[in-house]
C-alpha cells in the first residue's frame, strides 16, 4: 500500500492510511497472540475496540470479495515466509 511505517501509528485517518492500518491490525490479530489492548498500543495507542472494529471490517471484506481474500491470503503467506 506504499505507506510509511510511522503512518501506521499516526493519528491520520484518511482512507489511504486507515484502511492499510486496519489490514495490519487484522493481520496482527490473526498471526499473533497479542491482546486487543496490546495491538492497539502498538498502533499508536488505539483503543481495543478500534482493533476489534478493524478485524471485523476486514473479515467482512474478505467474505465479500474473493479478490481481496486472495490478496490477504498472499500477505499472510509473505509474512510467514511461505
Amino acid at each position: 500500500y506504499n505507506i510509511k511505517m510511522e503512518d501506521f501509528v499516526s493519528k491520520k485517518r484518511t482512507r489511504a492510511i486507515a484502511y492499510p492500518r486496519q489490514i495490519a491490525m487484522y493481520l496482527t490479530r490473526e498471526l499473533t497472540d497479542l491482546s486487543l489492548p496490546k495491538i492497539g498500543d502498538e498502533f499508536g495507542g488505539r483503543d481495543h475496540t478500534t482493533v476489534l472494529h478493524a478485524h471485523d471490517k476486514i473479515t467482512e471484506d474478505i467474505k465479500n470479495s474473493e479478490q481481496f481474500k486472495y490478496k490477504i491470503e498472499n500477505m499472510i503467506k509473505e509474512v510467514k515466509g511461505e
